[in-house]
């Protein structure tokens, strides 16, 4: 089987993320990318099936969620915070607090618009950083 066969097709490709579950880690790591793709927006059915699997993942996933939370794209950020983050490792939490305390302090108008501030503030309040 080929990895290619883990990326969903569709939003609605539930087998894909079935045999990407069967793989599992450190073998998904090649298409760690394509599957953050698949969280871009929580409503899509293969959404909170990929982000379960991905905050399963160890500090490997790190840097990809550094990279949305730096980007320009309010409600991915929204999304992988939500269904990602908020579910992964306290670890890779604190690995991303500054970049959680910065978009709860300083987020863009997208970001404020999207609500990314909010669910910052409850990643870092779990980890008992802020009320």
């Amino acid at each position: 089987m080929s990895l290619k066969e883990c990326i969903p097709k569709d939003k609605y490709d539930l087998d894909a993320v079935r045999l990407a579950i069967a793989i599992g880690f450190p073998g998904l790591g090649p298409i760690l990318p394509d599957l953050f793709e698949w969280t871009k927006d929580g409503n899509w059915p293969v959404a909170p099936v990929v982000a379960s699997l991905l905050s399963d993942a160890g500090s490997e996933l790190t840097p990809y969620i550094r990279e949305i939370l730096c980007s320009d794209d309010g409600m991915w950020k929204y999304w992988v915070i939500l269904l990602v983050l908020r579910c992964s490792s306290a670890g890779i939490q604190t690995s991303l607090k500054s970049d959680l305390v910065r978009l709860m302090l300083h987020p863009t108008q997208d970001d404020a618009d999207s609500e990314v501030p909010k669910v910052a503030q409850s990643v870092l309040g779990a980890l008992n950083v802020v009320d």
